[in-house]
């Protein structure tokens, strides 16, 4: 089995030492976000929504995401003729793979394909906007094309926790995944959505966060909150929505167990819980160039 030792050397190997990084030394290719295959069956819509909004009125934002996801850092220089079809019409602040950490990660299978790891929603957006021949640059953190066949590929992706094998309707099997990116081909998540939404108010991500941190705290947010209660469907139910489980999230004790998963159990602490609701996070998010703001802003 070949794997890129990409993510093992952003990795201390001791105490003061660590291995170097260069562009040069990662395997970083390009593809079509069409040709790239899902590891998760479902998306947040509602965050979808947010960054479409955002793009929609903030073109700078739309050039230093795409930047970032190739590892340049941010937008340095575009203009009314930029297009992400034409690389040469824009110019980032650093050479591509510059910032790993920020890329978005495939893993290579058996039959030939690849499959995203990382960055399901910031590559489904750009397909709805650009369309699924764009190209996109991709860090290849493991290489399983050697593996006999893909039921074994499988089976080691669920050992290495790069797979989510639960649909908002229950657990699937890996020949259940979606077989492309976007809304079309991936179902909504709601839960998934609220969770991106209640980051800052009840929760702060970890430094170092466990594999499908925000899933984990949508299945436990879906056994407090039921979909019926909440109304989603508007700017000001959506606040309300986010009020009551960046509460629940608060106010539960500390060593609850969040996630029963096969590597131990994830207590609210390790999912990174706040000690106390956070207003001002809340009251930005409702700001005129607020999340929630710009999440409906699309609507109609």
């Amino acid at each position: 089995m070949k794997r890129a030792l990409t993510l093992l050397a952003l990795l201390p190997l001791a105490p003061g030492l660590a291995v170097a990084v260069t562009p040069d030394s990662l395997d970083i290719r390009h593809v079509a976000i069409g040709e790239l295959h899902p590891t998760q069956p479902a998306l947040g819509y509602r965050q979808m929504d947010y960054k479409q909004g955002r793009f929609a009125v903030d073109r700078e934002k739309f050039f230093d995401e795409f930047c970032e996801t190739g590892g340049q850092g941010g937008i340095d220089l575009f203009d009314e003729a930029s297009s992400l079809k034409d690389t040469d019409s824009f110019t980032c602040t650093a050479a591509l793979g510059t910032h790993p950490e920020d890329m978005k990660t495939v893993v290579m299978a058996p039959d030939g394909d690849m499959y995203l790891t990382d960055g399901h929603h910031t590559f489904s957006n750009y397909l709805a906007l650009e369309g699924r021949e764009l190209s996109v640059p991709v860090l290849i953190t493991h290489d399983f094309s050697d593996l006999p066949d893909m039921e074994s590929f499988w089976a080691t992706m669920q050992e290495e926790r790069l797979v989510w094998l639960d649909a908002p309707d229950g657990p699937i099997t890996p020949e259940e995944l979606p077989e492309r990116l976007g809304r079309d081909a991936q179902a909504d998540d709601a839960y998934r959505s609220l969770v991106y939404f209640t980051r800052g108010v009840g929760y702060k991500k970890p430094s170092t966060p466990p594999p499908f941190l925000e899933f984990y705290w949508g299945q436990w947010l879906a056994a407090q909150l039921p979909l019926d209660a909440l109304d989603l469907s508007t700017r000001e139910g959506y606040r309300e929505a986010v009020i009551q489980a960046a509460t629940l999230m608060v106010e539960v004790p500390a060593d609850t167990v969040i996630a029963d998963t096969a590597t131990g159990p994830l207590t609210a602490r390790d999912m990174g819980q706040l000690p106390a609701f956070n207003d001002k996070a809340l009251e930005k998010l409702l700001s005129e160039r607020g999340k929630l703001t710009y999440a409906f802003s699309l609507d109609k």
